[in-house]
């Protein structure tokens, strides 16, 4: 398939009159991306999005007129934080005749997925970073009118800064939004699309501080069983490995009547920027052992890059304890030291005093 996308990707070439395709850097199932460059040197990303009507029970016209509508409401987002960018875009036709596929090019800025069930457990300071982003990038893109309808983890990708951004993939139709996450009032027509964008990070940020489960979802249990025991209104506890004041806005996040939540996400950002890390609580790293995705295995930059900076953190981390360690050793020891010759000078002091008054005396 690679193959094959890098062939039509030579036909249409310049992209937007100016751009060529430098290299490859991942794939997975919502698209390809690629790293772009100019005559000039300048640098920008490709993504590609293949949409086949054969494998779907709506027309070609229908498709990309859908993904198209999305891409347009996404263009005033470009350059804002935490958002995946959309900055042009086009479509081109697979086949002669009556084409039945087509390439959805977008212009964006280079992320990777940021694959965050698939590996280790996530640090419980990058697990804050995450929802802090995420909460940013939401908050920007409701201040400018623009709604997700699919916040979940596979939408969630890290730049080459290591920043969580999110992505709001045209492929997805965000009308049919995935279960797992979408909230209980969007089986309806009519529902505040703000809320339900609440709603749906709520859920995101529940399974993340509970080892990778979601809510009413136990050891043994299906996630199939428990979501549909959430869309049915039972109650469930707050997530465990998340601290009580973060699990009050989680939970408010989360309630299944819109009413309940926050108003907007604003609200929401405000009380979750006012949170302190004092402490890494000991119940987010004893949390229920995380969930493998076994359908995304491969590797990406983002990923290791983020590795290698916590390792040499941790590295630079231990040098600094250990550094300071030295230096209290050597402060006690002076310390002793200075101590001891302070009680010689006194002492001398005194036998000289002593030594003077009986001389006087006599």
């Amino acid at each position: 398939m690679r193959n094959g996308l890098e062939n039509r990707l030579s036909q249409y070439e310049p992209l937007w009159g100016e751009w060529y395709v430098d290299s490859f850097l991942w794939e997975n199932s919502r698209g390809a991306m690629f790293r772009l460059k100019d005559r000039h040197g300048r640098k920008s990303a490709l993504k590609v999005m293949t949409i086949d009507a054969n494998y779907s029970g709506r027309t070609l016209t229908a498709l990309t007129s859908a993904a198209l509508e999305r891409i347009n409401s996404m263009l005033p987002l470009a350059g804002e934080a935490y958002l995946v960018s959309c900055r042009n875009f086009s479509v081109k036709n697979i086949g002669a005749g009556t084409p039945s596929a087509a390439d959805i090019l977008v212009q964006t800025d280079e992320v990777f997925p940021a694959d965050i069930y698939g590996g280790e457990q996530l640090s419980y300071m990058q697990a804050r970073k995450l929802a802090d982003n995420i909460c940013r990038g939401i908050r920007h893109a409701h201040a400018k009118g623009f709604t997700f309808g699919d916040i979940c983890p596979d939408n969630i990708c890290m730049d080459t800064e290591g920043h969580y951004c999110l992505d709001a993939p045209s492929s997805c139709n965000p009308e049919t939004p995935d279960p797992a996450y979408c909230a209980p009032e969007t089986a309806g027509e009519r529902y505040d699309k703000y809320r339900a964008d609440i709603y749906s990070f709520g859920i995101v940020l529940y399974e993340l501080f509970s080892g990778g489960m979601l809510p009413l979802q136990y050891k043994g249990m299906s996630r199939e069983e428990a979501i549909v025991r959430r869309q049915s209104g039972e109650a469930f506890s707050p997530p465990t490995g998340a601290p009580p004041e973060l699990q009050r806005i989680i939970m408010k996040a989360c309630m299944a009547h819109p009413e309940s939540r926050y108003r907007t996400i604003e609200e929401m950002y405000r009380e979750l920027r006012a949170l302190t890390v004092d402490h890494i609580p000991d119940t987010y790293e004893q949390s229920i052992p995380r969930r493998q995705k076994h359908e995304q295995t491969h590797e990406h930059r983002a990923e290791q890059h983020h590795e290698n900076h916590e390792h040499h953190s941790e590295h630079r981390t231990e040098q600094k304890q250990k550094k300071r360690k030295s230096a209290d050793i050597g402060e006690s020891k002076g310390m002793r030291i200075y101590v001891m010759v302070l009680l010689y000078m006194l002492l001398v002091a005194a036998i000289g005093f002593l030594i003077f008054a009986i001389f006087r005396i006599f």
